[in-house]
């Protein structure tokens, strides 16, 4: 997945330092988002070491116009590193349950409040959403992969259900991010690690209220389309 031995020592040097700082600050100053502070120079350097080059359009919401549930295409593993440096510090990812597994970085996101979601049950992923529920309800933002996992030959896929019910249920925005290019940096199924160049654009966020009080399809084919729009021709669905 890291290019060269460079690469490598900058992922396991930064892991370590930014995961054991993440576990101690917080339970040493619990609330005050350190995770993500530490998760954004994790990233960058990550980016940095790896030749990528990320591009982005539009910005996130004001603080005033927060929280939200933002959406995102998934392509490989730079989208995570790509999308954090721009996010609000508040926001906390919903991320699959074996990334909470891996010594440290697991430990730190868990400390972060990050969200665990194990999408092979279905209740204990309703459970999940039920916690990022609860997060928005204190204040804090979320982001989930609206495909629920990788696309595997770099298309979009269809969305899940899940984000777009969360945010009709705690009434705030969907902000769409439309992600091109991490695909090509880490091809689908490889572990090699191209520089390259990845766009992120941050969209304008979509009002649920039309769509309440469940009317998720309407409300995930508004974010998908925006996403489609902002993809380049070998990243679109091949029902687009």
């Amino acid at each position: 997945m890291l290019r060269g031995l460079w690469g490598v020592l900058v992922f396991v040097v930064a892991t370590f330092f930014a995961g054991l700082g993440a576990v101690v600050g917080e339970f040493l100053l619990p609330n005050r988002d350190l995770t993500f502070h530490l998760g954004q120079l994790w990233s960058r350097l990550h980016l940095w070491a790896l030749g990528i080059r990320v591009e982005y359009e539009g910005s996130p919401p004001p603080a005033e116009a927060l929280p939200c549930v933002f959406v995102a295409n998934h392509q490989s593993i730079v989208d995570m590193w790509a999308v954090a440096i721009r996010l609000p510090t508040s926001t906390r990812f919903v991320a699959k349950k074996s990334l909470f597994w891996i010594p440290i970085f697991g430990w730190a996101i868990r400390a972060g409040g990050f969200i665990p979601i194990d999408r092979s049950n279905k209740d204990k992923a309703i459970g999940s959403l039920a916690l990022a529920g609860e997060a928005l309800e204190r204040g804090n933002s979320v982001i989930l992969f609206a495909e629920g996992t990788r696309s595997r030959d770099g298309r979009l896929k269809p969305f899940k259900k899940g984000p777009f019910l969360l945010a009709l249920h705690a009434k705030v925005p969907v902000v769409p991010i439309a992600i091109s290019g991490a695909g090509a940096v880490v091809r689908p199924g490889s572990m090699l690690v191209r520089p390259g160049t990845v766009k992120v654009t941050f969209l304008p966020p979509i009002d649920v209220s039309p769509h309440l009080p469940s009317n998720w399809e309407g409300l995930s084919a508004e974010a998908r389309k925006r996403i489609v729009a902002r993809l380049a021709p070998d990243e679109l669905p091949l029902d687009a």
